[in-house]
């Protein structure tokens, strides 16, 4: 496995440091999650997944760069459900922005599409533009942009992370391959059919045509993993010196924060084979004392930054911690 520091995290005793109903009452009540968190320089602006009397919304806030959870609202509802669409009819979730130029900004999002009645997830990656820096945006009009065509992604795919690399977009995405039935004796959080969920990775120049590489670069472990796993899903990566990591969202009975490394960023190693030895829960009655997920990590120097998402992914709100290799 390609030699990298480890890193150790330390939970902010504040957490959760987003509540529920708190930055946009009314549009993140019931939810408040899955954000992704871009350093601006002088500030934090945080894209969000917020959940309320309009549905799956995305919201956004700022905070000033030398205090990184004095989180203000910004800009009301940037996204909303598209009732009238069959990908995105139930509304938009787990966002992330990459700026293009300096007003040209693509944020990719999961949309909530019409509900499959065989109870399987009804997501697709989709896209928003926006031409002033990421204030305001609007769906791009040939929506999903990444078509369900592979064995690894012919049931649905979701949330990403997009990287600028040799001149291209690397898109990490979540990739729905299949449904089974669970292994005897094993405990899952999806009942006796259960979806395998790995990372996909894609490449382009514009951001929106994707050539896809040819096979996932992260699967789950299954049986080679504690507890048995079959989704690792919410890519975040980071390029470092050394190689690049990868921060995902493993399940078993419940979600689990991992990372995993890579010298070229398509072999990746997973750092840990139990899902509880690199991030864990919070203690008993915590905001996260049943599942922490959705990491999103901002490098300041030699500080790592994470926010992360709580129990009922979302329910519970926004967490935050502070890493340090060693």
């Amino acid at each position: 496995m390609l030699s990298m520091e480890k890193i150790i995290w330390k939970t902010d005793p504040c957490n959760p440091v987003i509540r529920p109903g708190v930055l946009h009452p009314g549009l993140d009540d019931n939810k408040a999650g899955a954000c992704h968190v871009l350093d601006m320089g002088d500030r934090l602006r945080m894209y969000y997944w917020g959940t309320g009397k309009k549905g799956n919304v995305i919201l956004a806030a700022e905070s000033p760069g030398d205090k990184p959870n004095s989180w203000e609202p910004l800009n009301g509802c940037l996204l909303e459900p598209q009732p009238n669409t069959s990908h995105n009819s139930g509304g938009p979730s787990f966002p992330f922005v990459i700026p293009l130029t300096e007003k040209k900004w693509h944020m990719y999002f999961v949309g909530w599409g019409n509900p499959k009645p065989d109870g399987k997830l009804p997501n697709t990656t989709n896209l928003a533009v926006s031409n002033d820096a990421g204030i305001t945006w609007k769906y791009y009009e040939k929506n999903p942009i990444i078509p369900l065509d592979k064995p690894w992604d012919k049931e649905g795919t979701g949330s990403v992370s997009v990287i600028k690399l040799k001149n291209q977009l690397w898109m990490y995405y979540t990739a729905i391959g299949e449904y089974f039935d669970k292994p005897k004796g094993v405990r899952t959080g999806h009942g006796n059919k259960i979806p395998k969920i790995g990372i996909a990775l894609a490449k382009s120049k514009d951001g929106i045509n994707w050539e896809k590489h040819n096979e996932l670069v992260l699967a789950p472990r299954g049986f080679n993993a504690e507890p048995y796993e079959y989704i690792n899903s919410k890519p975040f990566v980071l390029p470092e010196e050394k190689g690049f990591r990868m921060w995902f969202s493993s399940f078993g009975y419940a979600y689990r924060i991992q990372e995993a490394v890579s010298q070229d960023g398509i072999k990746w190693a997973h750092v840990t084979n139990n899902a509880d030895s690199y991030f864990g829960i919070g203690q008993e009655g915590a905001f996260d004392d049943k599942q922490r997920s959705y990491a999103c990590i901002v490098k300041r120097k030699d500080i790592y930054h994470m926010w992360y998402t709580g129990n009922g992914f979302g329910s519970t709100g926004i967490g935050y911690a502070i890493g340090n290799a060693r």
